[in-house]
């Protein structure tokens, strides 16, 4: 009797590993040209987490020989790798903020209230929001819902991406102990 583990875990971690220094990469790229906060810095974060997710499930997919994924295990495949590249994600960009460019939280405040003028706000909303936002901002703070954001997000392309990597069981008595 073969034995093979049902668990998504390792591998999760091992791809979250890989997927949160490709984000890292990206991070360091865009800080070093100077423009850490750029739209085109996100849509690669997007790039990178839908890549990172179907490269996952397909591996995990192709190892299962007649196992089969269901739906529900991709999913929670590609959620869990986002989890884990979010944490290491976070711890860097906690180092960032913290020891390295301290001054970096304020540029990016500067950066919204810039964003928000942009956007058709009145300056006296931006004032009151950017005062908010500036009691509550703190690298802690980013760092927590930056593994909010890339969990969620890869959530959300792990909803779609499931769907195409998701593969029926050819064994007759898989699942029957």
């Amino acid at each position: 009797m073969e034995s093979q583990s049902n668990s998504v875990t390792p591998m999760a971690m091992s791809y979250g590993l890989y997927m949160g220094l490709a984000l890292i990469l990206n991070s360091v790229v865009f800080y070093v040209m100077g423009s850490p906060f750029s739209p085109v810095s996100g849509y690669i974060s997007y790039g990178i987490i839908i890549a990172c997710c179907a490269l996952v499930m397909k591996t995990y997919r192709e190892n299962r020989e007649k196992g089969g994924v269901s739906y529900g295990t991709a999913l929670g495949l590609g959620t869990l790798q986002s989890l884990f590249a979010s944490l290491i994600l976070a711890f860097f960009t906690f180092v960032l903020l913290k020891l390295v460019d301290k001054t970096l939280i304020d540029k990016f405040l500067s950066f919204m209230e810039e964003q928000l003028l942009r956007s058709g706000v009145s300056e006296s909303q931006a004032d009151t929001m950017m005062v908010m936002y500036r009691k509550v901002m703190t690298p802690l703070t980013y760092s927590l819902a930056q593994i909010l954001s890339v969990t969620f997000m890869g959530f959300i392309f792990s909803l779609i991406l499931a769907i195409f990597f998701q593969k029926r069981s050819t064994d007759p008595f898989h699942g029957v102990e």
